[in-house]
């Protein structure tokens, strides 16, 4: 069971739609659910957390959140857009209201000796669809890959199996987005 955290993204049925095109089963929760959902479900069947992107900043009031306490469960996560902002300020790192950006980007990756960036070549093209941006990440986690507006569009926690994603990789305009989901639902 795949859990997809949904914070209001456009896309969000899209995440489910790729998740289950791969074959997996998926549960559409709503934040203030999902250690509940955990418990309901039970830990060892989750075998991976999806975080949406939103159209919230994480420093808006009412802005949608999680426990903390998700990324203590050893289950991998996958945080997109939103999910990546809100998780690098739940753990120590830093989100600025950064230059808004929407539309196609390249990215670069600098680490492709990742189990998420397995079999994605070094360039590729991105949906980019974001105003708020992490100046800085958590500790232990490390760039995967940059675009050039974004020094922390793909990173991971290689420790924690946390990851987090400034682009979108279920929209059809991120080429390898269906293989970037694929890696994740495979660690």
């Amino acid at each position: 069971m795949i859990l997809v955290v949904d914070f209001g993204s456009q896309t969000a049925h899209l995440i489910q739609r790729r998740v289950k095109e791969i074959g997996a089963e998926s549960k559409f929760i709503s934040p203030e659910n999902v250690l509940l959902e955990i418990r309901k479900i039970g830990i060892k069947n989750v075998r991976g957390i999806i975080l949406s992107g939103g159209p919230s900043s994480v420093y808006a009031k009412n802005a949608p959140t999680i426990s903390p306490d998700i990324f203590n469960l050893d289950i991998p996560i996958l945080g997109i857009c939103y999910g990546l902002q809100l998780s690098a300020k739940l753990l120590g790192g830093k989100v600025i209201s950064g230059k808004k950006e929407y539309g196609p980007a390249q990215l670069e990756i600098s680490n492709s000796k990742s189990q998420i960036t397995k079999n994605i070549p070094k360039k590729l093209a991105v949906w980019m669809s974001h105003g708020d941006e992490v100046i800085k990440l958590p500790e232990d986690f490390e760039v995967l890959g940059s675009s050039e507006h974004v020094p922390f569009a793909f990173v991971e926690n290689k420790k924690k199996k946390i990851f987090g994603l400034l682009f979108h990789p279920e929209v059809e305009h991120t080429e390898f987005g269906g293989k970037i989901i694929k890696n994740f639902l495979n660690i």
